[in-house]
């Protein structure tokens, strides 16, 4: 408010000690209730003890004796019964307490300073409650201060009538600037959970397919022609953890996968999932890419580096990774309602995987149609025949490293 609108420091003083005597009268009742209703919400406070702390200071506030005559009509009740939300004999009200309290004084006193205090104890009261139990919406505190504040307006009136419109002007200034502060903080507890929800599901799908299960509700499956599917496996890595804390083998896998993650948005391909120390990642997938094969033969290759390179450092602890390749069509879609996956099927990915098993430990293992789409580009070592787990046999590379490139 302006110095031309704002009341005066004895109205102030009037309206702030009227609606402290209903506070008190409040307080008072509050201090009475059993353990079992007073420390509901909050077992580990001492709430009988800084509720007994709160009556002296309202007191010593606003100058009210012991002798003193308090209102007869606790409006706390009354307001209870309009929000019919809970009974007032059987609740608490610690929390909302906690919020009153700073109410009335920035009610007296008027200053930028008490209003922030107000708005603060406001803030970490929410901060620390618990909506998911209580069953409370932004709704039911938006009505509850609204009831609130026609409850001051009428205290007022009654108790100070030669005050007129400008003490009830004043009770309605506050609440108004109460019911914003509290808009801004859910809009920005809103704001923020949702941004946090966009970034976990981003994190659990490819961003495309995020935008289509929020627009839509759900995933259609596509068919894809032309991908290229790596699978990745450390060998004897059950036999080799026996002798690691669990937290250790964790630690390790996070350091190869987190590597093996940066390679693989490098070069573009989409990381669809981690099964123990297995990594499944493809290229074409959801987003086309010009040459999925190549993309998934030169992330292969740095893979492969990058394992060997943390594996080295483990000493003779080091694990040897198998990697697997193979090309061809395969599906894609979401599965799951609760927990969302993004998955691919088909031939292609269960040959890929056969690929893998298939190999040899620090070796690319990639089948046939891998090598026939990029044999000029990379330096190979034929296999020949090799037996495929109830596939019979199928041709195999070993993918070497890359052709040096010829100067111009």
């Amino acid at each position: 408010m302006s110095n031309a609108t704002s009341p005066s420091l004895d109205v102030r003083h009037a309206v702030a000690r009227v609606i402290a005597t209903y506070f008190l009268l409040h307080l008072e009742t509050e201090v009475q209730k059993p353990d079992a209703v007073l420390l509901e919400d909050y077992p580990d406070r001492p709430v009988r003890e800084m509720t007994r702390t709160w009556i002296e200071q309202v007191r010593n506030e606003f100058a009210i004796a012991k002798e003193d005559k308090l209102p007869t009509e606790n409006i706390f009740r009354k307001w209870c019964q309009i929000n019919g939300k809970f009974d007032y004999d059987d609740s608490g009200l610690f929390g909302y307490n906690q919020i009153f309290l700073p109410r009335v004084l920035d009610l007296r006193d008027g200053t930028e300073e008490s209003r922030e205090r107000f708005f603060n104890h406001t803030r970490t009261t929410f901060d620390n409650f618990d909506y998911e139990k209580q069953g409370y919406t932004v709704s039911f505190f938006l009505n509850s201060e609204g009831n609130m504040r026609e409850l001051l307006r009428e205290a007022v009136r009654r108790h100070l009538p030669d005050l007129g419109k400008e003490a009830e002007k004043m009770v309605l200034a506050q609440s108004a600037a109460f019911q914003t502060a509290m808009y801004e903080y859910f809009e920005g507890i809103l704001k923020t959970a949702l941004a946090e929800n966009v970034r976990l599901l981003n994190g659990i799908l490819p961003e495309s397919v995020a935008e289509e299960l929020k627009r839509n509700g759900y995933v259609e499956p596509v068919y894809f022609t032309d991908s290229a599917v790596i699978f990745t496996d450390f060998e004897g890595f059950t036999q080799s953890t026996e002798h690691l804390a669990p937290a250790e083998v964790i630690r390790r896998l996070d350091t190869y996968f987190s590597e093996f993650d940066r390679i693989s948005a490098k070069y573009g391909l989409e990381k669809i999932k981690t099964i123990g120390d297995s990594y499944m990642a493809v290229a074409g997938v959801p987003e086309l890419h010009d040459d999925p094969v190549r993309a998934a033969c030169d992330a292969a290759l740095e893979i492969s580096e990058a394992s060997q390179r943390i594996s080295a450092q483990a000493g003779p602890d080091g694990w040897k990774i198998r990697i697997g390749i193979h090309s061809g069509p395969l599906v894609a879609g979401v599965i799951g309602k609760q927990k969302f996956s993004y998955d691919v099927w088909g031939s292609t990915v269960n040959f890929a995987s056969r690929m893998e098993s298939s190999g040899a430990p620090g070796r690319i293992n990639v089948s046939a149609d891998v090598y026939a789409e990029v044999r000029p580009y990379y330096l190979w070592e034929e296999r020949g025949p090799q037996p495929v787990k109830h596939l019979g046999t199928a041709e195999m590379f070993f993918l070497l490293g890359k052709k040096a490139q010829k100067r111009t």
